[in-house]
């Protein structure tokens, strides 16, 4: 899945076309948020110690324009599955976010309690 760091100055939709656009060499235009997801699940410890839990923005976007290049420093292979083909991420998102979706609600994780 294409992802990265919003920039100093970007707005969350910005951020995901450049990232689109870097790792894929795709213009994509976003269009609506499929699901937001944070807290324990996604949490990273960095080699040096410091640990962090990433809050991720998942979109729904439109392909405008370019081809896919992964002769990247991000990506080297790039590939489009069928919503039933797509195989294991490393990221614990719910499988709902591939799904063909007929509801403007964004997928949230659950609050505990």
């Amino acid at each position: 899945m294409i992802a990265g760091a919003i920039e100093i100055g970007e707005t969350p939709a910005q951020a995901v076309c450049r990232e689109a656009l870097e790792e894929s060499g795709l213009i994509v235009r976003p269009d609506r948020i499929i699901g937001v997801f944070g807290g324990e699940k996604h949490r990273f410890a960095y080699r040096n110690g410091d640990k962090v839990e990433y809050l991720t923005i998942v979109f729904e976007c439109t392909i405008t324009g370019g081809e896919l290049n992964p002769d990247n420093e991000e990506m080297k292979d790039l590939k489009f599955f069928k919503e039933n083909e797509i195989p294991p991420i490393a990221n614990p998102y719910p499988q709902e976010i591939f799904e063909r979706r007929t509801t403007d609600k964004a997928i949230f994780e659950q609050v505990k309690g």
